[in-house]
Parts: structure tokens; C-alpha cells; sequence
């Protein structure tokens, strides 16, 4: 799951400029469990906006469309891609 946030902050860098602080971009990737908009809200504020602009809906939206859902668990987290839940 920490791969696949990496991956997710860094898609929102490079498409929307939401480049976070690296101590950011490690707290939120080692978060255990995130839905749609506490995840927006950490990324939001980290870029040092408001937590309630409109970026929270589109930030929030991103990360439906990459896991598919609108809550991840690093517990029960499987990769979509590959199919695998990495323990690492």
C-alpha cells in the first residue's frame, strides 16, 4: 500500500502540481489506512491550503480511480495491478 500512495502523491505532482514536503509525503504513505477524503485533506494541507478547497473533491475522486474504492487498509490492501499484497 505505501508503494501505491508513493505512487499516487507522485501522479499529483506531475499532473496537478501538488508537490508535497518528502516528511509529507512519508507520513502520508505510511498511514495504515486512508479513505478518499482524509487522504485529500492530508495532501491538501501538506501543499499548505485550505483542507476544504475544491482540490479535496478532485484529489479525493484520483484516489477512487486508482484503488477502486473509497478506503484502503494496509492490512487487507491488494494490489490491483498485479493482484499481490505486499508485506514490505
Amino acid at each position: 500500500m505505501e508503494r501505491e500512495l508513493i505512487y499516487l502523491l507522485a501522479d499529483l505532482c506531475v499532473k496537478w502540481g501538488f508537490c508535497i514536503p518528502p516528511d509529507s509525503i512519508e507520513r502520508i504513505s505510511k498511514t495504515d489506512n486512508y479513505n478518499d477524503r482524509d487522504f485529500a485533506t492530508d495532501v491538501v494541507k501538506a501543499e499548505g491550503m485550505d483542507g476544504y478547497s475544491s482540490w479535496v473533491n478532485r484529489i479525493a475522486e484520483r484516489f477512487r480511480e486508482r484503488f477502486g474504492t473509497n478506503e484502503i487498509d494496509s492490512s487487507t490492501f491488494v494490489d490491483r495491478i498485479r493482484g499481490v499484497k505486499e508485506n514490505w
